[in-house]
């Protein structure tokens, strides 16, 4: 009787275990099935996210393209020399080249020119870097500091055309400032006191005003008091060195940028009260 039930249990055996192993197949392969299609579908969908995601910042970031025409574009560079504070105005060279910029753009622009103003944190190399682009002018625009008063430009003394921007743009400020001026200075030899990296290193046409001394307090707040005025001098030197036509009229690049007489008077008084009180002593 033994022998006769144990092939039968023995039999019974094996088929449960088979019957327990096919299960364990089965829900295996259902979980791959699962798992095959949850990757797939995440993957997908994270592929169109970062697509969404970088198109426009790809777009918006790209770098201009090679072969783009600068000839006719004016760049003008407002320091960035925030920590350089005008004695008077609770403000700073930055912030004074920065207006004086946007509003010499201004007229630049009415004036049929394109016009590119540097970014605020932009460095010396990125700003003289656009020089590498043909551009139409490089206008660089700062005051100054230390013991002196008066307006000087800096010019590349190898480029002829440097100069004669330089001159252009130095002209009507020269004539609109209320002290006695300091003229053309030569940027572009290393190593000297008169070297300025953005004039040495651009191959654009180029030049560097620096308009008037913003740590003494008379001509300081005289450039707070005028800068639409000093606006209108650059627009108009670059605008004659360019011969285009200034918005608002032509203006030769050696004479005073008066508005109407009114406006001359006025700037001759103040000039002459600036005058008194620095033979005063201040």
């Amino acid at each position: 009787m033994q022998s006769d039930r144990q092939p039968t249990s023995r039999k019974n055996t094996r088929r449960v275990r088979y019957d327990r192993l096919l299960a364990v197949l089965l829900i295996l392969i259902l979980l791959i099935v699962l798992l095959v299609k949850c990757c797939s579908s995440c993957s997908s969908n994270k592929k169109k996210k970062q697509g969404e995601a970088t198109t426009p910042t790809t777009a918006a970031t790209e770098p201009t393209t090679e072969g783009q025409d600068y000839s006719n574009v004016v760049y003008l560079s407002p320091s960035n020399q925030a920590d350089n504070e005008f004695t008077v105005g609770d403000t700073n060279e930055a912030a004074e080249c920065r207006l004086i910029a946007q509003k010499t753009a201004a007229i630049l622009e009415q004036s049929g020119l394109t016009v590119i103003i540097a970014g605020e944190t932009d460095s010396l190399e990125n700003k003289t870097a656009m020089g590498d682009n043909g551009l139409a002018a490089y206008v660089a625009i700062h005051t100054n500091a230390g013991t002196g008063v008066g307006t000087d430009c800096f010019y590349n003394s190898a480029s002829e055309a440097s100069k004669a921007l330089a001159q252009a743009v130095y002209d009507p400020v020269a004539a609109l400032t209320p002290t006695s001026d300091r003229g053309l200075m030569d940027g572009s030899q290393n190593g000297s006191d008169s070297y300025q990296y953005e004039i040495g290193a651009n191959k654009s046409p180029c030049c560097l005003i620096e308009v008037e001394f913003h740590d003494g307090p008379n001509v300081a707040q005289w450039i707070l008091d005028n800068e639409d005025n000093i606006a209108t001098a650059i627009a108009t030197g670059i605008c004659n060195y360019l011969q285009v036509t200034p918005a608002g009229g032509t203006v030769s690049g050696t004479s005073a940028v008066d508005g109407d007489a009114a406006a001359a008077e006025t700037t001759t008084v103040s000039q002459n009260a600036i005058q008194d009180q620095l033979s005063a002593g201040n």
